[in-house]
């Protein structure tokens, strides 16, 4: 975790102390390469106007960095949908690429760049990926009924792409991701929907009623 203490405004400057521990600057690269130590200072005098007001620089997008935001953004969007990767997560995912953005200004102006480039949107991403990866994780353990709410989801995946007939194995290696997490979950949903008699089944395939 990155603190951030602001200290009061003195005659020469501001000073903004970044702490972070030894063991976190290996998994964040951009700032271990800032900091070769535990604590580091970074004094950046503020910008004023004659009258006192505060003078914001302009912080740019290169056109290749444009590009590349938004190929991420339009991925992102695809896998919020109903059966997409990010559908669990929704109100975080939603966010993602807008908060991607946020992290690749950060990076750029940490180092003193006045244009965020492709490499700063692309380790935004390796960054906001990870984010996402462990709010899934954590979702996925809160006691929640979430074997009925995939199954009803698997349910309509099944009646859009028409699949009447399927085994095991078809859910398995041609199914939406979140039934195939792990056999034992693909049949897990399959149970729920068994139970509700959506499904019924000869013991080596199932078929989709229609009720």
């Amino acid at each position: 975790m990155l603190r951030i203490r602001i200290f009061p405004r003195t005659a020469k400057s501001n000073l903004c102390l970044l702490e972070t521990g030894q063991a976190e600057h290996a998994s964040c690269g951009a700032f271990a390469k800032a900091a070769g130590h535990e604590d580091f200072v970074l004094l950046q005098p503020l910008s004023l106007s004659s009258d006192g007001a505060l003078r914001l620089s302009p912080l740019n997008l290169s056109p290749l960095a444009r590009r590349r935001w938004i190929d991420l953004h339009d991925a992102i969007e695809a896998q919020l949908g109903e059966f997409g990767e990010l559908a669990s997560i929704r109100p975080s995912g939603s966010k993602a690429a807008d908060n991607l953005l946020r992290v690749a200004g950060i990076l750029a102006v940490v180092e003193e760049s006045s244009v965020v480039e492709v490499d700063h949107i692309q380790r935004a991403s390796t960054l906001v990926g990870y984010y996402l990866t462990e709010i899934q994780r954590l979702t996925e353990q809160e006691p929640v009924c979430r074997v009925k709410e995939e199954a009803d989801r698997l349910l309509r995946w099944l009646q859009v792409k028409d699949w009447k007939r399927f085994s095991i194995r078809d859910l398995n290696r041609n199914g939406p991701r979140f039934a195939r997490k792990s056999s034992r979950h693909a049949t897990k949903l399959l149970v729920e929907l068994l139970d509700h008699q959506w499904l019924i089944t000869d013991g080596h395939t199932f078929e989709v009623r229609h009720v």
